[in-house]
């Protein structure tokens, strides 16, 4: 949701497939998250009170828990309950408070954790929602709130980037590490997602995150591990590629076990943490490739390690009926949720409600969960859309 570059907002996927496009290259731009307070009220003279900085808190290795009453079919009767009062998205804005967050309606809430962009703090250093504004925002726990987590591209404005480079605009070191990746046509930075340099990023991140109390985490850009097996016009850094798969099968296994990784990690934490992924809705198609035994296995524990899916603009007309079947099939029947979020500018022009209508029928027949913005900048809540669940992750 929240891209690598400050380039076109509809900028097409460099490896477009099937109808089914990744949610984070249609967000807001690279500052989107970090615009000064003349536009998202983020910077004041002086830190909010009650306000951390990342790399304030102190890292602390997972507590050791048995999670004797957790499990994929708990979860999964919860987050069914939970989706009863609908979903939203919010990521920054001139009410992006734990306040403001709070009283909204919504069943379940999905979160950017940082509140001040490094750019824009008075350390350059992100600033995170505390515990205790968290535990607001989730009203101790009987509301969930999912935390952000891009588990592919490169975020320059992140602390792991500033710590390690130098500085958001330092130039790259002459020996690059490991997980510094190619970029795309769109200037997008990817990471080397199957190293362990790059697992030990993510796990540092997902340790930081749930630090804060959030209730689980939303993984975005899961799609381009087919980006790195097809689009051709990716530009690694002149004799820089690690060892890793080649193919779409390996890379879409590669990407599972990664997602596997974070899970794990997320309820070490946190025993019932839920997690949902952004897209990616063939991998499980793509890791099997000609009937490889270890495509179904990897993409058994998968399912198994996420609660839900999310895609956007499920319910416009450009998108293929193999979509809808590959969520139908490789997802729903398994108990795991679809998450629709449809944006209205991608629909043809009709007044809000009548759109709101039409999804949510959409989105009945189909098993679905529906959220829809007007726009795909994600500073503000939109109206929840209630649902009767059937069954897990199955609205009536």
């Amino acid at each position: 949701m929240i891209p690598g570059n400050g380039d076109a907002l509809h900028a097409p996927d460099p490896a477009p497939r099937r109808g089914a496009a990744p949610f984070g290259k249609h967000a807001l731009n690279t500052t989107s998250l970090l615009w000064p307070a003349a536009l998202s009220g983020l910077i004041a003279a002086g830190l909010p009170g009650g306000m951390v900085r990342a790399q304030d808190a102190a890292l602390h290795p997972p507590p050791r828990q048995e999670c004797l009453m957790s499990g994929p079919r708990a979860r999964a009767a919860r987050l069914a309950e939970t989706l009863q009062d609908g979903f939203a998205v919010q990521y920054w804005g001139t009410t992006y408070d734990a306040d403001t967050l709070s009283r909204q309606p919504h069943g379940l809430l999905i979160l950017e954790v940082t509140r001040i962009g490094a750019p824009y703090s008075d350390t350059g250093r992100e600033v995170l929602f505390t515990p205790e504004e968290m535990a607001r925002i989730n009203r101790g726990g009987a509301r969930p709130a999912l935390g952000y987590l891009n588990v592919t591209e490169i975020e320059h404005y992140r602390d792991y980037w500033i710590d390690r480079m130098g500085g958001i605009d330092a130039p790259p070191p002459a020996v690059l590490p490991d997980w510094y990746g190619p970029a795309t046509v769109h200037k997008e930075h990817l990471s080397a997602f199957w190293t362990d340099a790059w697992h030990a990023i993510l796990l540092e991140r997902v340790d930081r995150l749930m630090q804060t109390g959030i209730d689980g985490l939303f993984l975005d850009d899961v799609l381009h591990y087919y980006s790195h097996a097809m689009d051709k016009t990716l530009v690694w850094p002149p004799g820089k590629r690690p060892d890793g798969p080649k193919d779409a099968p390996g890379m879409a296994r590669e990407m599972m076990r990664l997602v596997g990784l974070v899970a794990d990690r997320a309820r070490q934490w946190k025993c019932d943490a839920f997690v949902v992924v952004n897209n990616g809705v063939f991998i499980g198609r793509d890791a099997a490739g000609d009937a490889d035994p270890r495509g179904r296995a990897a993409f058994s524990d998968y399912l198994d390690r996420i609660d839900a899916i999310m895609v956007e603009n499920v319910s416009a007309p450009s998108t293929h009926v193999h979509t809808t079947e590959a969520l139908q099939e490789d997802y729903r029947s398994q108990g795991v949720a679809v998450l629709s979020l449809d944006i209205a500018t991608q629909f043809p022009p009709q007044q809000p409600e009548a759109l709101r209508a039409l999804i949510a029928q959409k989105a009945a027949e189909a098993g679905f969960y529906p959220y829809v913005t007007a726009d795909n900048v994600f500073n503000q809540v939109y109206p929840a859309m209630r649902t009767a669940p059937r069954g897990p992750g199955a609205p009536e």
